[in-house]
Parts: structure tokens; sequence; C-alpha cells
């Protein structure tokens, strides 16, 4: 049976709190103030983005690298059991070396890892050197061979030759002195670069350790602030949205570069058997561009057969075909069975995520625009899906009619927990009083009888 819900007016400015008045005024204001003056204001938030890059970052590390950590602070916890025992102030241990010792495996292996590719892309950069004569000789033997049978472009060719002997760079005219300051000024900003990424990537990882150490008391103090200003019904509610969140966030990226991995290990066994020349170079890229949805294949196949090229066209040839099966293997067998299908995504909407994270954000925007999506079409198909079973307990809709039309079940005990949900939240005094003096005031006057 429906249950029909009273209509309750909204409340109007007037019938406010004095403090839920001024945040709304004090809100307007700063709107209107952000309208005004909109490049100041984007001009203070990039100036307060960058000194909370390192936070930022720090923040970033310790949410990939939180399943490890939880995962040797187990393994030093039950080392420890014996001595936690006798003396508990040390149950901090296992988590501290837990934490430490996460991070400085990590900051190991990427060492280890850009070391191991630089050494590549050295001898990649000599050999080219090397080959470079015979590359030019080749271009210009086919460019003459070009020029004696199409008499169009060679006319082309004299004209911009022409064109750049008049120019002052063609007639020796260079200010030497501005471009001195051109690459001073290049020097100067790479170096100011360099260093900033170097600033925000140590204090990153310390803000990383301090997180990892007290996670428990950042998510509790985070619980105290939701508590305190939303209702409690409200607060669990969007805690439990967010633990839905972190899963399917989580499940996405640690999914993604757990998958990434294992790719970019079998790629450095496959291209090592088929003898293909820098091994732990291309294993690297075709691993870090795996994580690009759709696109990172293709982004780091193509460098990459262009580098094999260079030294033999038949090893480049096998490369493209190990990489197409290695691809489908990823993408129909690897894939699916470690992210799964959690993510909730159909391919059209990965496809679209991935084009708008990518015009937005670039290749962070790639990275991210898949699970972050993902989190936002959770959200709003839970929210849909309340909404239709609102309707249906209210009588709008017949369920079996939303089944058949649409294609949504319901299920009565959801429409149970939410009639039971409702009965138990009440709404505050002051509302209540409103409702209590519209009750008196629509109450008509009754004249007294006479007695």
């Amino acid at each position: 049976m429906a249950i029909k819900r009273r209509q309750r007016e909204p409340i109007m400015v007037s019938q406010m709190r004095p403090f839920n008045l001024f945040l709304v005024l004090s809100g307007c204001i700063c709107v209107a103030f952000s309208l005004l003056h909109l490049s100041e204001v984007v001009g203070f938030l990039r100036k307060l983005l960058s000194a909370m890059s390192p936070v930022l970052v720090g923040f970033v590390f310790a949410y990939l690298l939180n399943p490890v950590a939880t995962w040797l602070e187990k393994r030093f916890r039950s080392l420890m059991g014996g001595a936690i025992k006798k003396h508990p102030k040390l149950s901090h241990i296992p988590r501290v070396m837990g934490s430490f010792l996460t991070v400085l495996l990590f900051v190991g292996s990427l060492t280890a890892l850009v070391i191991a590719v630089f050494s590549q892309v050295v001898d990649g950069v000599s050999t080219m050197i090397d080959k470079f004569p015979h590359y030019v000789d080749l271009i210009t033997s086919r460019a003459q061979r070009i020029l004696r049978n199409d008499n169009t472009i060679t006319v082309y060719l004299r004209q911009l030759s022409e064109r750049f002997s008049a120019s002052d760079l063609g007639m020796g005219k260079v200010d030497t002195m501005d471009i001195t300051q051109r690459v001073l000024s290049a020097v100067a900003s790479g170096a100011a670069g360099t260093f900033g990424f170097l600033y925000t990537t140590v204090v990153g990882f310390i803000v990383t350790v301090y997180l990892l150490i007290s996670k428990e008391r950042f998510i509790r103090q985070w619980k105290q602030v939701l508590y305190a200003v939303c209702k409690p019904k409200t607060a669990e509610r969007f805690d439990t949205q967010m633990v839905k969140v972190n899963k399917t966030f989580s499940t996405a990226v640690l999914g993604k570069l757990i998958d990434s991995i294992i790719i970019g290990v079998l790629c450095f066994v496959g291209i090592t058997i088929i003898g293909t020349p820098y091994s732990m170079l291309i294993a690297v890229i075709i691993g870090i561009t795996n994580i690009i949805p759709y696109f990172g294949p293709v982004v780091g196949a193509i460098p990459c057969t262009l580098l094999i090229l260079m030294e033999s066209p038949t090893k480049a040839l096998y490369f493209v075909i190990f990489v197409i099966a290695l691809q489908q293997f990823d993408a129909n067998i690897l894939d699916p069975r470690i992210v799964g299908q959690s993510i909730g995504l159909p391919a059209f909407w990965e496809l679209f995520a991935c084009l708008l994270g990518g015009g937005l954000f670039g290749i962070i925007g790639l990275i991210i625009g898949v699970p972050a999506f993902a989190v936002i079409y959770e959200l709003i198909r839970t929210v849909v899906i309340r909404r239709l079973e609102e309707r249906v307990r209210a009588g709008e809709i017949d369920a079996a009619d939303l089944e058949k039309k649409v294609g949504v079940k319901i299920n009565p005990e959801d429409l149970e927990s939410m009639e039971k949900e409702e009965t138990e939240v009440q709404d505050s005094q002051y509302v209540q009083q409103l409702f209590l003096l519209e009750e008196i005031a629509e109450t008509p006057d009754v004249p007294p009888k006479n007695l």
C-alpha cells in the first residue's frame, strides 16, 4: 500500500537561522567577488596549488602505496607479536617500519629503473649519432632522385631557398646577444623546473610517510568533521558513498597499475627472446603507456617501432606483431581478471572519459579520466535508483511497469529499509516549530459557545 507523504513548503529566507543565512549571504558575496576579479582569483588558486603540490603528491603516493604498507605492517606485527604483548608501547613500531620500508622500496625501484633506462637512452643516442651520416646520405640521394623526376618540387625548393637567402638569417644578420639571452633564459627556466620537481618529489615522499603512519588519525578527524556538520543519517550515507567511491577508484587505479607492470615484464621477456635492441627502454615505455586506456598501446608502440626500425626493419616487424598479440592478451584476458567489472562503465563511456579527460587535463586526464568518470557514473546511478525507489514506494510508478519499461528491478527489502529510515528521521526542533505555527495559523477561529 502506497503511503502518501505530506508536502512541505520550502523555508523562506526570513525563516532561516541566522547562522545559515550568514553562510548563504557569504557564499553569494564570494561568488560575486570571484566573477568580478576572475583573473586575480585564478592566479591565487594557481599559487595555492603550486604551494600545495608536495602535499598533493604525497597524498597520491600514500594512496597508491597504502596496500603494500598495510601488508608489510601485518607481517611485522605478526613477527613482533610477543614483544608487543610484553611492551605495549611498541605497538606503533610495525606501522612505522612498514611505511618506511614501503617508501624505500618504491624509491629504490624508481632509481634502479631510471638508471637502467638512462643507459639504454645513452646507447640509443650514440647509435643514432653514429648512423646519422648514413641516413643523411640516404635522404640526400632520394631527394636528388625526386628532384630529377618532378619539376614542380624543384621550383618550390628553389623559391624556398631564395626566400631564406633574402632573410636576415640567410644574410648572416643574427643578433647573437638576443640568442644568448634566450638560451640562458631557457637554461635558467629548465634548472628552476628541475629544482622545483626535485623539491616537490622529496617533500612529497616525506608527506607520504607521515600519511601512511597516521592514516587512522586523519580518517577519524575527517569523520569528526563530517558528523559535526551533517545529521547522523546524512553523515552515514555520505560515508557509505565515500567507501564505494574509494573502492571503485582504488580498484581501477591500482588494478591498472598492476596490469601495466605485468605487461611491461611480459614485454621485456618477449622482446628479449625476439632479440630486439633497447629491451629495457622499450618495456618501460610499453608498461607506462599501457596505463592510458585505448590510446596508450598505440602511443607507446609507435616510437618503439621507429627506434627498432633504425636498427633492423625485420626486428621492427616482429616487434609490431608481438605488441599486437600482447595487447590482445591484455584486453581480453589479463585486464578483465585484474580490474574486473567493478568499474561498471560501458565501453562507450570509457572512450568518452578518455577523450574528455585528455582534452581537459592532458596526460593526467587520460590516466585518471576513466576512474574519475566511473565514480561520477556510480554516484549518479545510485541517486537515480534511489529516486525510482521513492517513486515506487509513493505509488507513482508500479514496480513491474518500471522493470518492464526501464529495466530497473526494485528490491522490496530496499523499500522497507527506506520506510524504516524515514520513520526514524525527525525534523529539527526549529522546523517542527515552524510547522506547528503554520498549523495554528491555518486553524479557523471558533467562537465560544454561550453558556
